[in-house]
């Protein structure tokens, strides 16, 4: 089949969200020709999920109380992780997000400030000290409008319209990215002698989640096919608060929801009925709490739980009226602080993903991780305002230490090998093709339905059981789309259709690693072992991909202790 090889790169930056851009800017930096692929057009609108992180980045820079420094932070990381986080990843994270944050605002990244022009910083749940760092509850939006200006500055060359297909690996080696150009309808092997994976998270396999389109586990997928282990990928963070009604704000975060008190249909408080308080409790004990009082049939029509701000002091409603998501609510109609809203628990954040180590480095040499694509920093729960500083420090080790080994053992200019090309391409295109788009997005939908179904919140061995059937049934589905032939430019439902594979296999990785972990922990609660069990402390669960039949298989690791 016919490709175009594009040369000239060291480091090659496979998402341009706030991991990538930071990689991207830590490659330039230390000498390497980058190139950033990106899926959208080279705006920072196009940054994936960074542009929805709403509220915080989180760094012990001791302002708001000068007890706090990295190690509180760093337990704090591990209390919430329940002892499965990697420390080394941990570690670097407490040390690392304050000097990480400070670059940014030297770079002219903006964030509120005190009256007295130092940074603001606001305390946020399981956190020992006031240490969120935000701009205009638009914190990940301006993040990247500030590193993106970094970048184009910079001279770093980004390539927009490509959607990542595969990795080509050969002699034991990354040297490439297989892409989609969405715009011209042809195939292009973008090479490189190092490739960072920076695609993000995979909460786009549920139906019902805070995510913009697109974050569907690509990068995961990615990897597992070129034989890469993920690891930590049953535990999805599930944001307690995502609107479910009416359908025009559906899958909305609500995150003001900790100002107010939730109620279950019947008009009464329930959160102290599971333990817990109003706006004090970590995210996955409270999506635990709310899809009980959802299961127990004392949800909404539409299947959720109410918000109610009656009791909230007037103070802290005339703040909320300043964000920008309560005034675009009024601005559809709504009154959402005079209104009961339905809310409800929607996948969020992916703990799980690449397994890395200290430099951001995978099993295969050459290729490196950043983001919400890797597991392992966070464990079974991540703290709120990690996100963003993840993006920071990991985006600049996987840079450098994917520039440092380019300009060590550079691949040269022989090309990739046709052979090992010609079968990735194979595997997603003939020339008669058997799969049609339509049917490719029918399966996305049911796909997210088993996901939604049987893997949320809270699931049993019945249901990941149920989960696995379905999966194992579509991913057995023949699956190549015709050869671009170049007549179809800019069709994003053949996009779209295209993930079909990474989903199901993404999807089928979360199934397999929940079935084995056979306790509740975090994120990840099993209503048929509904306690945490001490045989699990500090053992993660690895699943990985055998590329000659096809099944997934998992094994118990223990942790870096």
């Amino acid at each position: 089949m016919k490709y175009k090889i594009i040369k000239g790169f060291d480091v090659v930056v496979v998402g341009m969200g706030a991991a990538g851009l930071r990689a991207a800017i830590a490659s330039h930096d230390q000498g390497a020709r980058t190139a950033v692929i990106t899926m959208g057009d080279n705006s920072p609108t196009q940054c994936g999920a960074t542009t929805t992180a709403e509220y915080s980045y989180s760094a012990p820079l001791g302002i708001a109380d000068s007890k706090d420094n990295a190690d509180v932070f760093f337990d704090d990381i591990s209390r919430a992780g329940l002892s499965v986080n990697n420390p080394q990843l941990g570690r670097l994270l407490a040390e690392q997000a304050a000097p990480r944050l400070l670059e940014m605002h030297s770079w002219g990244v903006r964030f509120d400030l005190e009256p007295d022009g130092t940074l603001q910083q606001n305390w946020l749940a399981g956190h020992s000290y006031p240490r969120a760092v935000h701009f205009d509850y638009s914190t990940g939006r301006e993040m990247a409008r500030g590193l993106h200006r970094h970048v184009i500055a910079k001279g770093i060359q980004v390539l927009p319209y490509r959607f990542a297909l595969d990795l080509v690996v050969e002699n034991g080696r990354v040297s490439g990215v297989l892409v989609l150009n969405i715009a011209q309808d042809r195939l292009e092997i973008i090479t490189g002698s190092a490739v960072v994976l920076a695609t993000g998270g995979a909460s786009g396999v549920w139906d019902l989640n805070s995510n913009p389109p697109g974050i569907d586990g690509d990068g995961m997928a990615m990897a597992l096919r070129a034989g890469v282990e993920l690891i930590d990928m049953e535990f999805e963070q599930f944001f307690p608060a995502c609107l479910v009604a009416p359908p025009s704000v559906r899958g909305t975060n609500f995150p003001f929801f900790s100002r107010g008190v939730l109620l279950n249909c019947k008009g009464k408080a329930f959160l102290k009925n599971y333990g817990l308080e109003e706006g004090r409790d970590v995210r996955d004990v409270l999506a635990i709490a709310i899809c009980k009082e959802i299961e127990a049939g004392r949800d909404t029509p539409n299947g959720g739980v109410l918000v109610d701000f009656r009791r909230t002091p007037p103070e802290i409603l005339e703040d909320l009226t300043k964000n920008s998501k309560i005034r675009y609510l009024h601005d559809l109609g709504f009154e959402p602080l005079e209104d009961q809203m339905e809310i409800a628990p929607s996948a969020h954040f992916t703990m799980g993903g690449i397994r890395i180590d200290a430099d951001a480095k995978t099993t295969i040499p050459g290729l490196y991780a950043c983001g919400e694509v890797c597991g392992g920093c966070h464990g079974a729960n991540r703290l709120a305002g990690n996100a963003l500083a993840e993006t920071q420090v990991f985006g600049n080790i996987a840079g450098a230490s994917a520039a440092e080994y380019a300009n060590s053992d550079p691949l040269g200019d022989s090309g990739p090998n046709a052979d090992v090309v010609e079968t990735l391409i194979g595997a997603v295109f003939s020339r008669r093709g058997t799969k049609d788009i339509s049917e490719a997005i029918d399966d996305i939908k049911q796909i997210r339905d088993i996901m939604e179904r049987n893997v949320k919140v809270i699931r049993d061995e019945d249901s990941l059981n149920n989960a696995r059937i379905r999966l194992a049934e579509l991913s057995e589905k023949a699956f190549a789309f015709d050869e671009p032939f170049g007549d179809e430019a800019f069709n994003y439902m053949k996009v779209e259709a295209l993930k079909q594979r990474n989903m199901a296999l993404v999807a089928r990785a979360v199934v397999e690693s929940a079935l084995h972990r056979d306790e509740s922990r975090g994120a990840h609660y099993r209503q048929d072992h509904p306690r945490k069990r001490n045989v699990w402390d500090s053992y993660n669960v690895v699943v990985r991909l055998d590329s000659a039949s096809g099944e997934l298989t998992t094994y118990r690791r223990p942790g870096n202790r």
